[in-house]
């Protein structure tokens, strides 16, 4: 009688063994879901502050060439500018002059040799030129001047200021 309940016991045990190692597979899962959830929520919030920033450097470059216009200056000069000294006050991760120095991931900084504002991103996928997500690191924009034709006149005229997504690659330009 006494090997027949050490057997129970034995098998008991395992299956508290048994229970305690599928509780813990099934929060290991659960884990890893969150984890890989607050990697994504993370990634877009990252690409969600770069639309507002950009957003807010275009509001100033129109305001900015509107203002030049009316006091009849000439948009070309305002080509490769940095559009971040059009804002009010510099962006918290705003780092100045890229000056070839190492940024850290997540700042913005301006390269006065290629005239290019510069991010480094966190999160590795960014839309591309053409719209479809790619892998990137450095992402690049220059102010150019905004040029029309206005009905059968051949020639074309600067009608304001935009801010451009440009690709150097993966290369730093600086």
């Amino acid at each position: 009688m006494a090997a027949v309940s050490a057997v129970g016991y034995v098998g008991a045990d395992n299956h508290r063994r048994f229970q305690w190692l599928v509780a813990f597979c099934l929060l290991g899962v659960a884990v890893t879901v969150l984890l890989m959830s607050l990697e994504r929520t993370a990634a877009q919030a990252e690409r969600q502050s770069v639309q507002l920033m950009l957003n807010q450097l275009r509001s100033a470059l129109v305001v900015k060439g509107a203002e030049v216009m009316l006091t009849g200056g000439r948009l070309e000069d305002w080509q490769g500018t940095n559009p971040v000294d059009l804002l009010q006050s510099a962006p918290m991760n705003w780092g100045g002059d890229c000056s070839g120095a190492e940024h850290r991931k997540g700042i913005w900084c301006f390269s006065r040799g290629e005239r290019v504002l510069v991010y480094r991103s966190r999160w590795s996928e960014f839309p591309g030129l053409n719209g479809s997500p790619e892998q990137v690191e450095w992402l690049f924009w220059r102010v150019e001047t905004e040029f029309a034709r206005l009905g059968k006149v051949p020639e074309r005229r600067a009608v304001g200021l935009v801010l451009n997504r440009v690709n150097f690659g993966q290369q730093k330009p600086y």
